[in-house]
């Protein structure tokens, strides 16, 4: 299965399947995956952005 065919099927999962996905499968390939700075730079930033979307929205966007 090429990169793509994998990422079609992903993205064709169902968002309870991808949260399996996230949950389940990433951290069992992570410490073999993602060793280099812009790996995790990338996650940070995933990460980053959810946390600071769920405060703005708690907080009106500091209205």
């Amino acid at each position: 299965m090429t990169f793509q065919e994998l990422k079609a099927a992903v993205m064709g999962l169902s968002v309870e399947d991808q949260k399996r996905l996230i949950t389940e499968v990433i951290p069992t390939i992570w410490s073999k995956a993602c060793l280099d700075d812009q790996c995790l730079l990338k996650v940070r930033e995933l990460v980053d952005e959810d946390t600071v979307k769920k405060y703005r929205a708690q907080n009106m966007g500091g209205i």
